[in-house]
């Protein structure tokens, strides 16, 4: 029923970490693909493990996600945790990711939006939704795994903190 990141959509603006700043440099945000990479796992795996947690408490304190997420993205998945609280669902087990490769890598040296684009295949196996009485509402024919293009927006540079601003399905192969 839902894949939480097929709820994403493209965002204008970061949201800001609060106590962190970004400050101009010469320097490029990432020295190295692999520098970003690492950078966008542990973003995303932030992201995925906090709205699994909101998730499986029923919806209850969406706003936890501002941290992991863009306003905009944010905003949306506040109003999808909303749904699920009204509806009496909970989940049950968590997502993940695999395959994560980098699509693009913007040169942005100080806060802001798109700083990289990575595709990841998304893996909702373990996970359920379950209604009041405790009954699975997950269709029998949902995927499992599902290609996904995440894009990630730069919250602060010293360190290096990315926030997740979209992901959306990618109709690519290879990925999963």
């Amino acid at each position: 029923m839902l894949a939480l990141p097929a709820l994403a959509a493209c965002a204008p603006a970061p949201t800001p970490v609060p106590g962190h700043t970004a400050a101009a440099t010469d320097a490029p945000v990432f020295a190295s693909d692999e520098e970003a990479l690492a950078a966008a796992k542990k973003a995303y795996a932030g992201y995925l493990h906090m709205s699994d947690q909101i998730l499986m408490d029923g919806g209850s304190g969406p706003e936890r996600i501002k941290g992991y997420a863009s306003t905009r993205l944010a905003e949306l998945e506040i109003e999808s945790y909303g749904r699920t609280k009204a509806k009496g669902l909970r989940s049950t087990g968590g997502s993940l990711f695999s395959n994560m490769t980098i699509q693009s890598r913007g040169d942005a040296t100080v806060q802001g939006r798109g700083v990289l684009t990575v595709y990841l295949c998304s893996d909702v196996s373990e996970v359920d939704f379950l209604d009041s009485r405790g009954q699975s509402v997950v269709s029998p024919s949902r995927p499992d795994r599902t290609p996904f293009e995440v894009s990630f927006d730069l919250a602060s540079t010293d360190p290096v903190e990315l926030l997740v601003a979209s992901a959306d399905v990618w109709q690519g192969a290879g990925i999963c």
